[in-house]
């Protein structure tokens, strides 16, 4: 019986050293929850109060790379905040090309259209880097839109980006060229670091050609152009722009000579 007791702590001990699963990381504490709401642009004119009530019922979860995260036709019943990391918003279409609708990232949301009419789900959404999410449920939410009508307004601010983003899309599929197309896509999607003048866009090819409208090899060939008069440069799963200005002249003109 000693041997067992003396055995059984030694293993109790070997468990108590070993790390825990990189795939189970430790959940958000509230204070973390608070933090993130408070500098969120959505709710950063609660008072505490709300703050502590939105705090408690919200859910972090992680999510790794290429991970779906809800599907077309899917009940909506949440909305999610992105806190780290890049979602891809698309519709897929028969032939298996898919229609890339947006990509966002760190601060936005997500899933507020059938959160808010408690309808099905108008698109898929992929994580397309590791994310780390923020979801609350749509019986938490609605309480504290009808309590707070800055929550509303910041709402209908959002709805009518969104709106405005999807006119800009099909005005420039129906007019512009795809020079112009290509490079108001890669200006609007790119990021600086703060200490180059260099920006990157995180979006393969592929996406970026479904965002545009048009074929990989297209917007393929037209790249390889900008990349020898060294307006940017081609990497694995991103391009960077070395040029912002040069895009931008081309991203004004309506002429495919631009």
């Amino acid at each position: 019986m000693a041997a067992l007791s003396v055995y059984s702590e030694g293993v109790s001990a070997i468990i108590l050293r070993m790390p825990a699963p990189k795939d189970s990381p430790p959940p958000f504490r509230d204070a973390d929850k608070r933090a993130v709401l408070k500098n969120h642009y959505l709710f950063s004119k609660l008072g505490a109060k709300h703050i502590d009530r939105l705090a408690a019922c919200v859910v972090g979860k992680s999510v790794a790379r290429g991970t779906s995260i809800f599907a077309k036709g899917d009940p909506g019943s949440c909305l999610f905040a992105i806190c780290e990391g890049t979602v891809k918003i698309s519709v897929p279409s028969v032939d298996g090309r898919d229609a890339v609708f947006n990509l966002i990232g760190k601060g936005d949301i997500f899933g507020e259209i059938a959160m808010l009419d408690g309808r099905p789900r108008t698109a898929d959404v992929v994580a397309i880097t590791d994310c780390e999410l923020f979801i609350i449920e749509r019986r938490d939410f609605l309480p504290l839109v009808r309590e707070e009508p800055e929550i509303a307004l910041k709402l209908i601010e959002i709805l009518c980006a969104r709106l405005r983003h999807t006119s800009e899309q099909v005005e420039n599929l129906m007019f512009l060229p795809l020079p112009g197309r290509l490079a108001k896509a890669l200006l609007r999607l790119s990021e600086g670091d703060g200490r180059s003048c260099e920006r990157k866009a995180v979006v393969t090819q592929k996406d970026l050609a479904n965002i545009i409208g048009m074929s990989r090899e297209s917007t393929n060939r037209q790249l390889r152009i900008w990349e020898e008069q060294e307006w940017v440069r081609l990497e694995r799963g991103g391009i960077v722009i070395l040029s912002a200005k040069a895009l931008e002249r081309i991203a004004e003109s309506d002429t495919e000579g631009a």
